[in-house]
């Protein structure tokens, strides 16, 4: 959804993920001129190195990024584990997903936004790091408030050279992870909310957009929460 939305605005985008992917669709989507895929681990440091420097020799440097990627396990009942269950595994490979990759794809592409003294950095909280979770796991919860942090650092330290960091915060969007809980658990999420549904990733890339755009230059260090009223600080 958010390489649809950033296509239609005119960017050319490069889309990771662990698996192999194609984006299907006409237009701006199906022109590799503007929309290139990667299969990317992003717990693979040098594979994103790797990443920086293929980007570079086909396109430039990159002016926008968007850390997206991220995993919440659940136990076999499908919930989350409880805390004095959550496995040492569990722990490392929720952080190294959720977090670290975004220090690590951060420090690969910072220095070409530094170069071009122009940059937005973008990463995909959660109500899960703003608030108690509905149903994530303390892994979870630890790893996305985390990115808040790591945020307003990026936010504070390379604001004098023209980049912004700002996070989203998103509550339950219809997404292939959250449907993992089922149907009934999620209607009644949606149940518990002012607006009385979940959202749409539509409306995520929608902000997303709007945050790598000049309109958004003065927001800095911010949280936009996107959760349909479920949390209002």
């Amino acid at each position: 959804a958010v390489a649809h939305e950033f296509l239609a605005a005119g960017y050319r985008v490069v889309g990771v993920d662990l698996r192999a992917f194609s984006a299907p669709g006409d237009g701006p989507v199906a022109d590799p001129a503007l929309f290139w895929t990667q299969k990317l681990d992003v717990t693979d440091q040098a594979a994103i190195t790797k990443l920086q420097a293929d980007i570079v020799a086909k396109w430039g440097h990159v002016s926008v990024l968007v850390n997206n990627a991220a995993i919440s396990p659940k136990q076999p009942d499908g919930y989350s584990a409880k805390l004095l269950n959550i496995s040492n595994q569990e722990w490392a490979s929720v952080l190294a997903v959720n977090l670290t990759a975004v220090l690590h794809m951060s420090q690969a592409f910072l220095p070409g936004m530094q170069e071009q003294q122009w940059g937005r950095v973008i990463n995909l909280s959660s109500l899960a790091g703003r608030t108690k979770s509905i149903s994530a796991g303390a892994s979870y919860m630890t790893s996305k408030a985390g990115v808040l942090g790591l945020t307003r650092a990026i936010a504070a330290e390379m604001g004098p050279h023209g980049i912004t960091a700002n996070s989203i915060a998103p509550g339950r969007i219809v997404t292939e992870m959250s449907m993992t809980a089922g149907e009934e658990a999620n209607r009644k999420i949606a149940e518990q909310l002012p607006v009385r549904r979940l959202g749409t990733v539509k409306e995520i890339a929608e902000t997303v957009l709007y945050l790598a755009s000049d309109g958004a230059g003065y927001l800095n260090g911010a949280v936009i929460d996107v959760n349909g009223g479920h949390f209002m600080p």
